[in-house]
């Protein structure tokens, strides 16, 4: 069933009236044995989990809902407090209801901001390297490329065997002229031999990726904490010994085959790691 109300504003610009919709009310199914808030319930809950509605965006209010579907205010508000109740959305008095589900998982992560007032960019990593290196503000230096016997540990998380190579690099990315992360990466050979150094020096590795036809679908990543050592404190401009973060993170491509896996240093106050996780949303209750 179609439901014409425009969607109200988002976050950016709060809350509006709704635009017009149709002059006649939804007409809802009698024939159908759940209760009319139930209804509209369940048409608001499928254009959340669609997409339709995005995290943060304002619902239609009670008002809207009871022209709308030719209801009475109680049944709007129920169907309303049934979307709350399965935390889906957030009812703020004075302001509506706010979607807060989030139908995938969202890692953002990039330099914190670098000078005063500077907002803080958020994204993906290449979405972040993207934006930054074709302002101008994005650097990498090279140290290492070349081809290397798997280590064991590599070889174990890349699924490889005993004497495969692999492609061994180390970069460091600077945003406006301060080094920003220390990163090694291992690649499977036929992979790596995909792309150049000169490439690596100017193309994060995941656009690589993309370009070449390898999608990377999943990734398990660990954060744990760490000391500086001297090559480590020497390009990320740190004291040795310095606490630093380190991630390690292996890519999977769509057919589940390890791709990359990476080890990456960061100074903590240079750099911010935001994940956004989907609120599970429990098994609903069966219609009466």
């Amino acid at each position: 069933m179609e439901y014409a109300v425009a969607k109200r504003t988002s976050k950016a610009t709060g809350p509006t009236e709704p635009e017009t919709g149709p002059q006649q009310p939804v007409v809802l199914s009698t024939q159908n044995r759940a209760p009319l808030y139930h209804q509209i319930y369940l048409i608001l809950r499928a254009k959340i989990l669609d997409g339709e509605y995005g995290p943060q965006d304002f619902l239609p209010g009670e008002r809207d809902l009871e022209a709308h579907f030719g209801v009475s205010r109680i049944t709007a508000v129920r169907a309303l407090n049934e979307l709350a109740s399965e935390g889906l959305v957030v009812r703020e008095r004075g302001r509506g209801t706010r979607v807060q589900f989030v139908s995938r998982g969202i890692v953002a992560r990039g330099p914190t901001r670098t000078a005063e007032n500077a907002p803080v960019m958020r994204g993906s990593s290449r979405e972040v390297f993207d934006a930054l290196y074709h302002r101008g503000s994005a650097a990498v230096t090279v140290y290492d490329f070349n081809y290397v016997t798997a280590p064991e540990d590599v070889a174990e998380a890349l699924q490889l065997k005993e004497g495969d190579l692999v492609q061994h690099a180390v970069r460091v990315w600077r945003f406006d002229g301060a080094p920003f992360n220390h990163i090694i990466t291992y690649v499977p050979q036929d992979l790596g031999q995909l792309w150049s150094k000169r490439e690596l020096q100017t193309v994060p590795l995941g656009t690589l990726f993309e370009r070449n036809g390898v999608n990377i679908t999943v990734v398990q990543e660990q954060v744990t904490a760490t000391l500086a050592d001297m090559v480590i404190s020497q390009r990320l401009e740190v004291a040795a010994g310095s606490p630093i973060l380190k991630i390690r993170r292996i890519a999977f491509n769509e057919s589940g085959r390890p791709v990359e896996y990476l080890i990456g240093c960061y100074a903590p106050d240079r750099y911010q790691y935001e994940v956004t996780l989907p609120r599970k949303v429990g098994t609903l209750r069966k219609q009466k």
